[in-house]
């Protein structure tokens, strides 16, 4: 499904990129641009969120770590 929409753009950018596109295609271009857009921040969203669980969960692992490192000698052949 399509939306009309309007968007403000500023002439200069408009003169440049009809060197590049024919009149009909900057919507194309537009919905394009922005879904590459909106990719790239959810990417950089979900890193986020993957760095904030990283080291939310650094303690805990180091806890853990250490409960088990006296086990991890144990019975093992010298």
């Amino acid at each position: 499904m399509t939306l009309r929409t309007t968007v403000y753009l500023d002439e200069a950018v408009i003169e440049r990129i009809r060197h590049y596109i024919p009149q009909r295609g900057l919507s194309h271009l537009v919905n394009e641009m922005l879904q590459q857009k909106v990719a790239e921040l959810e990417r950089a969203e979900v890193q986020a969120q993957m760095r904030e669980g990283y080291l939310a969960s650094r303690q805990d692992r180091a806890v853990l770590n250490e409960e088990w490192q006296h086990i991890d000698g144990e019975s093992w052949p010298a």
